[in-house]
């Protein structure tokens, strides 16, 4: 895994991981369902994506990073209990390294109500690349700052 600490570790032993960094609560729609009446692993990691997005806007990373694009290098999840309809999810994301251009975050994805059904684990390598040349550059400061304090908090 080039050097990285192993996704697989980090979603089944807890790893060292930050503080929460944003917690995004989503509703879970009807059409979310597949066949079985539960919600789709697929649609799970895209509810994953829209809570790093949430939290990536928040920081102004898009804007703040010219010439330079995030991509996803590899994701894993652990599902724990399926999501069923109605629902309300609270995903709540941390980091569980800092690299030079990469950063692994880890997302719990919770019932939001008095539950707190645990229904999955998710971790993602996010990697930072010249829009050009597709090679790994240094993340925006600002995404390095927010995770490096993550780690010192509380």
């Amino acid at each position: 895994m080039n050097g990285r600490p192993g996704m697989l570790k980090i979603i089944d032993d807890g790893g060292a991981l930050s503080a929460p960094l944003h917690t995004a609560h989503l509703d879970v729609r009807w059409g979310d369902l597949d066949a079985d009446g539960h919600v789709n692993n697929a649609t799970l990691l895209a509810y994953v994506e829209e809570a790093r997005m949430q939290w990536s806007g928040a920081l102004g990373l898009q804007r703040s990073a010219p010439g330079l694009m995030s991509v996803v290098a590899s994701q894993a999840c652990t599902y724990r209990m399926p999501v069923g309809y109605p629902a309300r999810l609270a995903v709540t994301l941390r980091c569980g390294h800092v690299g030079n251009s990469s950063v692994g975050l880890v997302f719990d994805v919770v019932d939001a109500g008095d539950g707190g059904i645990d229904h999955a684990r998710a971790a993602i390598t996010w990697v930072w690349v010249d829009r050009e040349d597709k090679r790994p550059r240094p993340m925006p400061p600002a995404l390095r700052a927010a995770c490096l304090a993550a780690f010192e908090a509380p």
